[in-house]
């Protein structure tokens, strides 16, 4: 069975959620170590969150999906602890460099969390080619190829799905790596505040919200 990897204090939004259990899954490009991931395509479902707590929701979370595709190395594959209420972020990077993080909640079986990225890595690459190796920026509005739509809403409930043994075969051979929390994932010397303070992920508003949180978490370890 999956390892489960245990929650920690992280910022949690006022509204409470309903259990759907795949939030987002976004296609980077790997730039190396210390070099900031390029971001090529993005489906996501915020349902679960209300309304006013949904966009502070989305950047958490696609803050959390770069940073841990970036510190996950070539070949690797790393499940952690998102940084946002107990979702947890599940990356895939394959050696060229081709990678895809999703985000689910805590239940959701890492087998089937990475046969998805497995997929879509795979169809992203049949339909584009090498093309995505020559893309310069990011784009401004959101690219949500309509295949990686319809693996949103099919993997859902991963018990629908079957399990692919050729595709979990080789999955089994990148190395795993299980982190509670992204200040594990970083490299010594590394402060995860500085990485909140200097992302354009987050807005002013969300780096606000994350030095409160730290400091209610801090204020109420110290009772």
């Amino acid at each position: 069975p999956p390892t489960p990897i245990p929650t920690s204090s992280r910022p949690h939004s006022p509204t409470r959620r309903s259990m759907v259990k795949l939030i987002c899954i976004i296609v980077f490009r790997h730039e190396g170590k210390g070099e900031r991931a390029l971001k090529l395509a993005q489906v996501d479902d915020m349902s679960p969150f209300g309304f006013f707590s949904r966009g502070k929701a989305r950047e958490f979370v696609y803050f959390g999906s770069r940073t841990t595709c970036e510190r996950t190395p070539k070949g690797e594959r790393v499940s952690v602890g998102c940084g946002y209420e107990d979702y947890i972020a599940h990356s895939l990077v394959r050696s060229d460099g081709l990678a895809a993080v999703c985000v689910t909640d805590e239940e959701y079986p890492q087998d089937m969390a990475y046969q998805l990225l497995y997929l879509v890595c795979k169809d992203l690459n049949s339909k584009l080619g090498n093309k995505w190796k020559s893309v310069t920026k990011e784009s401004k509005k959101p690219v949500s190829p309509p295949f990686m739509e319809k693996y949103l809403k099919e993997y859902q409930d991963p018990k629908k799905m079957d399990k692919l043994g050729k595709v979990q075969e080789e999955i089994s051979e990148l190395k795993l790596q299980l982190k509670e929390n992204l200040t594990l994932l970083l490299d010594r010397g590394e402060q995860l505040d500085d990485l909140v303070y200097k992302t354009e992920d987050l807005s002013e508003i969300a780096k606000e919200f994350y030095t409160q949180s730290k400091k209610h978490n801090q204020c109420c370890k110290s009772w």
